[in-house]
């Protein structure tokens, strides 16, 4: 079975859209009258301020689209869990990859996995612009082995930075673990490394049932992307094809598929680019003076 997945497609309703503006029972209809109260026409521009922001997050998350096709035994429902995908990937080491049975031939992309999270929290607490910055990061990354300037260190090198989500005896170090987990840019990095974890942990379940040394060598594509295409603003295409898919005897069935997952997600996110667009338009003629569009 071929799968196609597409990423930053989802188009909201409007009436979602505009939910923030309706935050304490404050009718916009109410608010396009010259009668508003002070306190009303106050809380409604902390709303706006607030669905600016949420309007921010959403274009950086749509500045590019990404469509992966993979071929997979069964469709799982699992749901994206901020706290279990970082509880499972904290912990990832060489000493836990031993202890779990995790197949040989997987362990680095495992140990890469645990890295990128690393990566990831270190460069937000060195951004000053990010509501977890720590001036003392930078500092010490002019030390040796260090994963914010040393792309060569290792993991076991790497004195971990994230709060241990498993650690209950220290209620701090779990507050901390929940209030990074509220952070949108690791939050996307979270769930793009949750894709990447399933498709390793079912890898490892196949490697592991299989007896034969020799079927074991068999190329297969199942549980791993074999077509890429990533689109980007500025008129990028990139194109990436598994080696694995250049024999194999449905290519051209997996490429077809594919090639109408990037067709119909390309008309999707140019609709939601279109709609987030006449969002931010509407909202500065509002602050020009106008009265909002959807109070008419």
């Amino acid at each position: 079975m071929a799968v196609t997945k597409t990423r930053n497609l989802k188009q909201p309703a409007t009436t979602d859209a505009i939910s923030p503006l309706k935050r304490g029972g404050l009718d916009l209809g109410e608010f396009n009258s010259p009668r508003v109260a002070p306190d009303v026409t106050s809380r409604l521009g902390q709303t706006l301020d607030e669905f600016y922001g949420s309007l921010g997050d959403v274009l950086i998350d749509i500045t590019a689209l990404e469509v992966n096709t993979m071929v997979v035994e069964e469709i799982k429902g699992d749901k994206f869990i901020p706290w279990e995908t970082y509880r499972d990937i904290y912990p990832i080491s060489a000493d836990y990859l031993e202890q779990q049975g995790i197949h040989q031939s997987l362990r680095d992309r495992y140990l890469e996995l645990r890295k990128t999270l690393e990566l990831e929290y270190t460069v937000l607490l060195s951004d000053p612009n990010s509501p977890l910055y720590d001036p003392t990061v930078l500092e010490q990354a002019r030390g040796g082995q260090e994963i914010l300037t040393d792309p060569t260190v290792e993991l076991h090198q790497i004195n971990t930075r994230l709060p241990n989500p498993t650690k209950t005896s220290s209620s701090e170090e779990m507050l901390q673990a929940q209030q990074i987990l509220k952070n949108n840019r690791f939050l996307r990095c979270l769930r793009k490394l949750s894709e990447l974890k399933a498709a390793l942990d079912s890898r490892n379940q196949a490697l592991l049932k299989t007896n034969s040394h020799q079927r074991a060598n068999v190329k297969s594509i199942n549980d791993l992307i074999c077509a890429q295409t990533v689109i980007q603003l500025d008129g990028d295409v990139i194109n990436r094809y598994a080696q694995e898919i250049v024999n194999h005897p449905d290519r051209d069935l997996i490429l077809h598929i594919h090639k109408q997952g990037v067709t119909a997600s390309q008309q999707q996110w140019r609709g939601l680019l279109e709609f987030i667009l006449g969002l931010v338009q509407a909202s500065v003629r509002w602050g020009d003076g106008q009265s909002l569009p959807w109070g008419n």
